[in-house]
């Protein structure tokens, strides 16, 4: 039986079925996080002034990508930490981790970014993932990549309509597999990538290629067409790298995708698990894997996807 792309096992998401579709069993498992409706009014946003805004979107203008300094509380980076650490304990792919509270109400607090440089009205494409980089020679980050998933996601401005963000719930560092990335004025075939979504990046300078260390806490974004990858990571690392990622696009345009979703609304448990079955089934072989229990996979996957149908703004 395969693995996923993402070094996901098939087998124990079978043999784990029944907990997974359990409330209860995820509280129990990681009984310090809570998994609730929680009061979206009550969510908190960081501070940021308008020069700082000023400044973030001018970086991503100019360099296809920016970093902010740490926002989220100290307790938060390590209920999350602990969220990612228990959920692999337990056997499950660390992106069951967004079962638990604390990832969206993380968030939130770069809700005045996204606020200001993709209008109020922006939503998440509903494509997450979860990384945890083990501190060991074997650990490392995605390949070096452009994301790719959209063409035309860039205004007549120049402004990306699309965004990738990328959360640190630690810190990460050349050690533990930091970002690195290709600022766009030093990729020659940055423009290229707009309207082709298999263009690589095969032209430029290694001394153009930047390393992106950032403390635990903070928010990077990047645009779909930034070349940039997870680096290997060491035995010296003195601890693991966690993040979280996903897409955001403007609201003032039709989904990119095939749904779209506002966190601000609140995400119950079932609407969760939709969105982490969809993680799967969209990053993995599944669809493609031939073994007898690939079947009774995606079934389970696409039955738990279905709530998202009533829950998400569908394309139309």
């Amino acid at each position: 039986m395969p693995d996923f792309k993402k070094h996901l096992s098939l087998r124990e998401l079978l043999i784990a079925k029944d907990q997974i579709e359990d409330i209860h069993y995820w509280r129990k498992l990681c009984p310090n996080a809570s998994v609730s409706d929680f009061a979206v009014d009550r969510l908190k946003t960081a501070k940021i002034d308008a020069a700082q805004l000023a400044d973030y979107q001018s970086f991503m203008q100019d360099e296809g990508y920016f970093q902010t300094v740490p926002m989220l509380p100290v307790a938060m980076q390590t209920q999350m930490l602990e969220c990612i650490e228990t959920v692999k304990m337990a056997g499950f792919p660390v992106l069951f981790a967004l079962i638990y509270d604390v990832f969206y109400e993380a968030f939130n607090y770069f809700d005045p970014i996204m606020k200001h440089l993709l209008g109020d009205d922006y939503t998440m494409i509903p494509n997450f993932w979860v990384y945890y980089i083990e501190a060991s020679n074997d650990g490392k980050g995605f390949e070096p990549h452009r994301d790719l998933e959209y063409l035309h996601a860039i205004d007549a401005d120049g402004k990306p309509t699309v965004l990738t963000l990328w959360i640190t719930v630690n810190d990460s560092t050349p050690l533990n597999s930091c970002m690195y990335v290709l600022p766009k004025h030093r990729d020659p075939e940055y423009h290229l990538a707009i309207s082709d979504l298999k263009q690589g990046a095969t032209k430029f300078k290694l001394e153009d290629v930047r390393a992106v260390p950032i403390a635990g806490g903070c928010l990077s974004a990047w645009d779909q067409y930034l070349y940039h990858w997870g680096s290997r990571s060491s035995k010296y690392a003195s601890a693991p790298r966690a993040s979280y990622a996903m897409y955001c696009q403007r609201g003032d345009m039709k989904p990119v995708d095939d749904a779209s979703i506002d966190l601000r609304e609140g995400v119950d448990f079932k609407q969760r698990l939709g969105l982490i079955c969809r993680g799967v089934y969209r990053y993995s072989y599944v669809k493609s894997d031939a073994s007898q229990k690939s079947p009774e996979l995606l079934a389970f996957l696409e039955n738990n996807m279905k709530v998202l149908k009533n829950h998400v703004h569908q394309l139309v």
